[in-house]
């Protein structure tokens, strides 16, 4: 309401109100008016109530405090009266031998009185300087307990402050004002004491009797302060980053030497506790002799000349002993401290430590810190485990504290080691993949004088095969990376089996350093691949580039594979682990494999793009094409015995040779260019996708050519097209393990047989298949960076195989060295065949020189069949007799080359 009133414009208020509303206003206003003025005599008065009672109690206690001054000032007259008399009576008549004697005591009070206030004078000028002798020294107690002794003369001193004598000696009433400063310089000094790093024990009962003497405190508040200020030097000690002893040179102090001064504030503490505050403890036993009535007087402290002196100072002054309260120290309370402290000091390890440890650059640091706190040695405190219910290892920081941490931050060098060593080599392979360049193809393929070994040593050894790298395609640059790579994973490794050689550490802890590195080794990889992929490579070199450095990781960097299967000095420390290292391994090569072999692909996709099939091959079949690519048949005599006319009939046929031109020329044209863009052999994997590409082209081809109406209404054509099939079956190794591709061969074949007449395909089904025979021995060795190896004939097969030349055989696993292997699983280079002849296989003398006068010629011959046969006995013996003498020549047995 009264804000309302407040706000009211008048002159708006006479526009719009009549005058009874405005009378009504002022009247309201007039109201809020009387209130606000009774509010504020009521507050007015209540506050002047309050400052006169405050007064009256100010003048009261004015009063109070002048009586008790003039009490206090009774006293003192009183107590002057006292040490005048000495306590004695006086008469009220005395005698005039009595005065006389009374004037001789008095005399002789006075003399013995001005002696012995100067041999206290005496006193207090040399305790300064006796103080600092004993501060200097380290002595506190004995500091503290002259500290108290000169407060002791000073106070009887200042009661005779209105004595004459005092009064001509202002001296003795000055020299407290120089004594008085000692109580904090002690204080300050004892304090800075119990921060040290280390402390013995007696310096440590020291400097609590001096603390209790002192403040006149509790055993308990002295307790407090102790364990306080331990665990100060205990942060200072982990934030300092020199020693106090070596702050006047400002040297730099090691992290290792701040983590084991540390370690050892602490133990050195609970051995502090241990030694002096338990039951029958050094403090308790320092007490009881300062507190014993046998103990020597203060003035004993003082130097000789003083102590001489003695027999002029009061009994009050010559027999002063420091007064301790009884020590109140329950079990209880000793208990209820050290589990504080304990509790105090696990909060400042969690901030502290976790700075300090992740300052160590290197586990050779913590391996030299585990040691030197292994050596320390582990204390036991029996007694005090067993009174204070307190497990062993909550008193064993290294391992409740320390541990923990010092495996966290091995497991960060590893990752951060392993990370930084990984982005450099990343960077290095990306700077190559940038700078690649068309090379010449033939430029890794020069022989040089160092490339072979010079020795067996050198080819036993772990120097790079410089003939295998060229082969592969790693060039020196490659080399050079994979050598620093795996140089700083050595590294890597070395460290972490110096952590791994202390005997001290518990197993599980080693086991999980071995899987957290070989987590991280398989982390990093995976994130290498990632980045890799990432690029978004398109252009040939760049893809060779990539792929070939991502291989040569695995091949080129022992110290990669030790990262996942253990070494063999690890067993003895973590166990064996071999098996579970082995699949990790195998799992990184087969995912390695899969990531380079996408990238090959995209070779593959690139050269089968450049070089298509549909674009190289004729779409239609012409009688031009035909003329100009189908080669010369082969004409083929057959004799058939007429029983009619009882004589022989010859009728004559032909048959395709070889495949077609256009399809060997496009063959040839592809294995150009697949060698001008990968000068290596392709790994099989690769070889085999891109055969699956290419002969998916092909096929599609073929499909277009058997279903035009030239080839329907041609049997030759359709004849020609079917040997190719054959041919292309038989050459690229296409058998039922790959169904799709099988059945998409044989149904394309079954299509174009359609087109031929029946009786005339069985008549030349025989001598098409000898013919693709033939024609695959003879153009396999040309074709050989598209086909696979040669194919062990099947028994059905051995009718072909009699007629095209004898069939070899090779083991599964010969004994010659293969040049090299990518990763784990794959060949790059197949196995050289080792010859055996089949028992089972016959042959005749004029079907070898007809296949050796086919794959001589290229016009056309013609041959008649026959069918002689030949003993396998000569055969053997032959075999036996050529195994003998390369056995001979060789100076080897004959069991090696089975």
């Amino acid at each position: 309401m009264s804000a309302d009133l407040l706000q009211l414009d008048v002159d708006t208020l006479f526009e719009q109100h009549g005058v009874s509303e405005i009378d009504a206003v002022q009247k309201k206003i007039q109201t809020v008016v009387e209130n606000k003025r009774e509010e504020l005599r009521t507050m007015v008065g209540e506050r002047y109530r309050d400052l006169l009672k405050a007064a009256d109690t100010i003048a009261a206690m004015q009063a109070s405090a002048g009586t008790l001054i003039e009490q206090v000032h009774c006293v003192q007259g009183n107590c002057r009266s006292l040490n005048e008399q000495q306590l004695l009576g006086f008469r009220t008549m005395p005698t005039p031998a009595t005065e006389v004697l009374h004037q001789q005591r008095t005399a002789s009070k006075q003399l013995s009185n001005y002696y012995s206030t100067m041999v206290q004078t005496k006193l207090l000028s040399s305790l300064p300087e006796l103080i600092w002798t004993h501060i200097d020294r380290e002595q506190f107690y004995a500091a503290t307990e002259l500290f108290t002794f000169s407060r002791h003369i000073s106070t009887g001193l200042q009661l005779d402050a209105k004595n004459a004598l005092m009064q001509q000696l202002p001296v003795a009433l000055k020299q407290w004002e120089i004594l008085r400063p000692f109580h904090l310089t002690i204080k300050q000094a004892v304090l800075s004491v119990l921060e040290r790093e280390e402390l013995s024990a007696e310096m440590a009962v020291d400097c609590m009797l001096s603390l209790l003497l002192l403040d006149k405190c509790s055993l308990l508040q002295v307790l407090q302060t102790f364990l306080q200020l331990r665990a100060t030097a205990y942060v200072n000690c982990l934030q300092s980053p020199s020693s106090s002893a070596e702050k006047a040179v400002d040297k730099p102090r090691r992290v290792k030497e701040r983590i084991l001064a540390s370690v050892q504030i602490l133990s050195g503490t609970i051995e502090l506790f241990d030694t002096c505050l338990m039951t029958n403890g050094l403090l308790f036993t320092r007490l009881t002799d300062c507190m014993s009535p046998t103990s020597p007087p203060s003035i004993s402290r003082m130097d000789s000349g003083e102590r001489q002196l003695a027999h002029l100072l009061p009994d009050i002054i010559c027999g002063y002993r420091p007064q301790f309260q009884a020590p109140q120290l329950t079990q209880q309370m000793l208990h209820d401290a050290l589990r504080q402290w304990l509790a105090k000091i696990d909060g400042l390890a969690a901030k502290q430590l976790q700075q300090i440890i992740a300052l160590i650059g290197s586990m050779q640091t913590i391996q030299d810190i585990t040691l030197e706190a292994n050596e320390s040695g582990k204390r036991h405190y029996k007694a005090l485990e067993e009174q204070f219910e307190i497990a062993p290892e909550q008193l064993d920081f290294y391992r409740l504290h320390y541990m923990p941490l010092i495996n966290a931050r091995v497991r960060e060098i590893i990752k951060n080691s392993w990370a930084a060593a990984m982005q450099q080599t990343y960077e290095q392979v990306v700077s190559l993949v940038q700078s690649s360049r068309e090379p010449a193809p033939l430029q890794i393929w020069r022989e040089q004088s160092d490339d072979l070994p010079l020795s067996l040593a050198a080819a036993l050894g772990d120097q790079p095969k410089r003939l295998a790298n060229r082969t592969k395609g790693y060039d020196v640059a490659t080399i050079e990376l994979c050598a620093q790579f795996n140089a700083q994973l050595g590294a890597i490794v070395h460290e972490l089996n110096a952590t791994l050689e202390d005997q001290t550490s518990r197993i599980e802890d080693k086991i999980a350093l071995t899987n957290f590195l070989r987590e991280t080794a398989h982390k990093q990889l995976t994130e290498y691949l990632t980045k890799l992929k990432s690029l978004g490579l398109k252009e040939r070199q760049a893809l060779l580039q990539a792929l070939r450095n991502t291989l040569a990781l695995i091949e080129l960097c022992p110290n990669l594979q030790l990262c996942f299967s253990q070494p063999s000095n690890w067993r003895q420390w973590v166990g064996n682990q071999t098996s579970v290292g082995a699949q990790c391994w195998q799992r990184l090569c087969s995912l390695i494999e899969q990531e380079t072999l996408q990238l090959w692909l995209l070779i593959v996709d690139d050269v089968l793009g450049a070089h298509s099939c549909a674009e190289q091959l004729p779409a239609v079949l012409t009688h031009d094409v035909v003329l100009r690519d189908f080669a010369l048949w082969h004409t083929q005599i057959l004799e058939q015995r007429d029983e009619e006319h009882d004589q022989n009939v010859q009728s004559t046929i032909r048959i395709p040779s070889q495949p077609r031109l256009s399809l060997q020329t496009y063959l040839h044209q592809l294995i150009e260019a697949l060698n001008i863009a990968v000068p290596q052999t392709l790994p099989p994997k690769v070889l085999q996708a891109f055969n699956q590409k290419l002969l998916t082209q092909i096929l599609c081809h073929y499909e277009q050519l058997a279903a035009s109406e030239c080839t329907k209404s041609s049997q030759n054509i359709a004849l020609q097209l079917y040997f190719d099939l054959k041919f292309l079956e038989r050459v690229f190794g296409v058998n039922s393990e790959d169904r799709a591709m099988y059945e998409q061969f044989h149904t394309l074949q079954r299509n174009l047989r359609d087109c031929i007449d029946p009786f005339d395909f069985e008549l030349f089904a025989e001598h098409i298949r000898t013919h693709v025979s033939r024609s695959t021995a003879r153009l396999h060795s040309e074709f050989g960076v598209l086909t696979p190896p040669p194919m062990i004939v099947p028994q059905g097969d051995a009718a072909t195989a009699a007629a095209g030349g004898s069939a070899l055989s090779h083991e599964a696993d010969p004994n010659v060295l293969c040049l090299s292997s990518s990763g784990s699983t794959s060949l790059w280079f197949p196995l050289l065949p080792i010859v055996m002849p089949q028992a089972a296989t016959t042959t005749t003398s004029a079907d070898c020189k007809n296949l050796a006068l086919d794959s001589d010629k290229a016009t056309t011959a013609t041959t008649t069949t026959t069918t002689p046969t030949r003993k396998s006995q000569t055969r053997k013996a032959d075999a036996n007799k050529s195994k003998s003498s390369a056995a001979t020549f060789f100076g080897m047995s004959q069991d090696w080359f089975r």
